[in-house]
């Protein structure tokens, strides 16, 4: 019989990659609906990635999220750096993170918001030095970074609960 941690082992690679792909079919969604005015963001991978680091070895989700960010880099940008870099970054964040903070609800809402900005940003900041964009602050900030965080605030006040469960969070 296999553990509970044994199935989200087994199960997280495959569900990483569909998250993955489904994050850029509805920002398409999104950006079909508002007529590429705002760009809205869904992150759903990075929200199953956040409740994994409460079940999951950190060197095994490291390792997972740069085989994912290599091969969502390949699929959206064909340039391999912005995702293979920042996912695994950012789940060293995350453990670092919530070794320090009690995983509550609030605490694990407000952490995401932090996480996704740092994420916002950082995807900016690499799309920049590797010269697939141009970012102005302002439009950054309000056609970006304010409509992907609304999106994903939703989301996560939408999944938190019964994340919760799937991942054992207690409080």
């Amino acid at each position: 019989m296999m553990t509970k941690r044994q199935v989200i082992n087994f199960l997280l690679p495959p569900v990483l990659f569909l998250l993955m792909l489904l994050d850029g079919h509805v920002s398409s969604i999104f950006r079909s609906w508002t007529g590429s005015s705002l760009m809205m963001f869904s992150n759903l991978l990075l929200l199953l990635i956040m409740f994994a680091t409460f079940q999951v070895n950190k060197t095994y989700l490291v390792i997972l999220t740069l085989v994912i960010g290599v091969l969502a880099d390949s699929y959206y940008y064909n340039i391999i750096g912005v995702y293979a870099l920042l996912l695994p970054l950012l789940v060293l964040v995350i453990y670092g993170t919530f070794e320090h903070v009690i995983p509550t609800t609030f605490t694990i809402i407000l952490s995401f918001i932090v996480f996704l900005t740092l994420f916002e940003v950082g995807n900016a900041a690499m799309q920049m030095i590797f010269q697939l964009t141009q970012v102005n602050m302002l439009s950054f900030l309000t056609k970006v970074l304010g409509p992907t965080l609304s999106v994903n605030i939703i989301f996560v006040c939408c999944f938190v609960w019964p994340l919760k469960k799937v991942f054992n969070i207690k409080k």
